[in-house]
């Protein structure tokens, strides 16, 4: 590989056309005058090349090991983010910036690519188009909610052009934050926890953001909003994105001192001071759900944990029996966790200062009686329910669902108010596979995305993400699709040994996937599903490998 000077740009040789056939990518080296070295990924999508930077935005993992698909879109294989290799633009979240993109040269059968290493040093951040003082175009629109659905659709509005005023009401005393890293690591500071700080709000994006803010009510008629301590607020457009609060179970001490949940920093940071106070401390983690997991793996070096579920293996009902069997061991072999499964928690005991002092629970097995376990502290993992509540005080809104969530259409608006967008983990939304409310980083991102566009640009699409999740499991378990129902389960691979393929499927129609270890069949999986390229469960499990098939969309007339 050689490089030489082109005006402003340097021209780097990548090698023959040949070598890169259609459909294919290759990493090369930049060279640039940089302390980190960069690369590129060069992809040849139909007979075309393109180039842009190799480093996810989400957590800077190399695209090389993701899957291109032929239309062009390039998967992220560790979380799920997608660009689109001919613009670097994003497909589907958790990334937030754009790939970087270059320019590509054909010569004499030879490929090239001219790099502007000036240009490599300015951030890809979108930022708020010039408008001047008083100049403002767009409506005013208002984001109940600070996390992911408003900080992707905050930037893809800017991205795109949107000129009115935003602003951002959150309950939480600042800014975005990564959620998931506060499950998945052990002491998580502000500093490592902060997406994006307050001036790249309030600067760049030119958001008028209200910290610790509490809405209790909205007049959908008046289109006016009701915060807490008197103020109001006149909205045009509205979006309401406040995410969940944890549940605690319905039992007596479920209050008492030592009981903690997870959903804040603020929750993050009780627990760590907790467990500094005593040397390995009996810690009970109620609920084998993947938080529950998770904060068991994360905690184990610092307390003594054991993890209570009522089903007979962590994750029977989204992994299934053989799956959820199987990363018990393999998790059990990693770290010094102890399962007591199929129980019920009767009540949380305590001290006559009421203070935790242990956990009685209830076996499932007829006729067993109690047992007690001693805690020196109880993390309640037991699931979340939609942060709602306000709009139950609003007789205007809609009735909510039974959970509590919010049913929106297909373009993620609430049903009945065009005027108002849902997304999150308080929206019920439409699916092939019925409707669906699912908690997860990467839906409440992709959601943000689609409402941000439909708010800069005035045209509504039909939302149609198929959902992607990892959990940090010892190894990384990635999932794609939604198997709210699935009657059938493929595992291919080895799930106590932590690397396997698992299908899951509704009448033979596969509709969801997870892996260990399998991540470019994880991704290939994902794009055969948005391609609606799936083969039946029946033909993968009779040895077709997927890997082999192609993930153009199918072309329906």
């Amino acid at each position: 590989m050689s490089s030489a000077k082109s005006g402003a740009k340097t021209r780097i040789h990548v090698g023959p056309a040949e070598d890169i056939p259609i459909g294919s990518m290759r990493e090369v080296p930049l060279d640039a005058p940089f302390d980190q070295p960069m690369n590129a990924i060069v992809a040849n999508v139909h007979g075309s090349f393109f180039a842009t930077s190799s480093r996810c935005t989400h957590y800077g993992m190399p695209l090389s090991k993701g899957v291109l698909t032929d239309d062009g879109k390039l998967y992220c294989p560790f979380h799920g983010a997608c660009f689109r290799v001919t613009t670097g633009d994003i497909e589907d979240a958790p990334a937030l910036d754009p790939l970087q993109t270059f320019e590509v040269e054909v010569q004499d059968g030879q490929v090239y690519l001219l790099v502007d290493y000036e240009a490599l040093k300015k951030p890809s951040h979108p930022s708020c188009p010039s408008q001047g003082k008083g100049k403002r175009k767009g409506p005013h629109t208002v984001f109940i909610g600070g996390g992911a659905v408003t900080l992707h659709a905050v930037q893809e509005m800017r991205r795109l052009g949107y000129k009115g005023d935003i602003t951002v009401l959150t309950s939480e005393p600042y800014p975005t934050i990564d959620r998931p890293r506060l499950s998945k690591s052990y002491a998580p500071e502000l500093k490592q926890a902060l997406i994006r700080d307050e001036a790249y709000w309030r600067d760049t994006l030119q958001v008028d953001l209200r910290l610790s803010s509490h809405v209790y009510m909205i007049d959908t008629r008046m289109r006016r909003i009701h915060i807490r301590g008197g103020n109001t607020l006149i909205y045009e457009k509205l979006v309401l994105a406040t995410g969940s609060v944890p549940r605690r179970l319905p039992i007596e001490g479920a209050n008492a001192q030592g009981v903690y949940v997870m959903r804040s920093l603020q929750d993050a940071e009780s627990l760590t001071a907790a467990l500094k106070r005593r040397a390995a401390p009996k810690l009970v983690i109620i609920g084998t759900g993947f938080i529950g997991l998770e904060m068991g793996i994360a905690l184990a070096k610092h307390a003594d944990v054991t993890l209570l579920g009522q089903t007979h293996v962590p994750l029977e009902g989204p992994l299934g029996r053989q799956v959820g069997s199987g990363l018990q061991t393999a998790i059990m072999n990693e770290r010094p966790l102890r399962f007591m499964n199929a129980v019920d928690v009767v009540r949380i005991e305590t001290d006559m200062n009421g203070y935790v002092r242990g956990v009685t629970v209830q076996p499932r097995a007829r006729g067993s009686p109690e047992l007690f376990l001693q805690a020196d502290m109880v993390l309640m993992s037991t699931g979340a329910r939609p942060a709602t509540d306000f709009l139950r005080n609003s007789p205007s809104f809609p009735a909510l669902r039974p959970d509590g969530s919010v049913e929106v259409d297909s373009a993620l608006r609430v049903n009945g108010l065009r005027h108002v967008y849902a997304g999150g983990d308080i929206a019920a939304y439409p699916t092939e596979n019925g409707v669906v409310r699912i908690e997860h980083w990467n839906v409440a991102s992709n959601h943000g995305l689609e409402i941000g566009r439909a708010l800069a640009t005035g045209r509504v699409r039909t939302y149609k993400h198929i959902p992607v999740f990892w959990s940090g499991l010892t190894s990384t378990l990635r999932y794609a699709g939604t198997g709210h129902g699935y009657n059938q389960v493929y595992v291919d691979g080895e799930p106590d040994e932590a690397e396997f393929i698992a299908y899951y499927a509704k009448n033979d129609k596969v509709i969801a996937v997870a892996t260990m270890w399998k991540d470019p069949m994880m991704v290939q999986a994902l794009a055969l599903m948005q391609a609606g390229k799936m083969p039946k469960l029946s033909v993968i499990a009779a040895g077709l490998d997927i890997m082999t098939l192609s993930t153009a969309p199918v072309r329906r007339l």
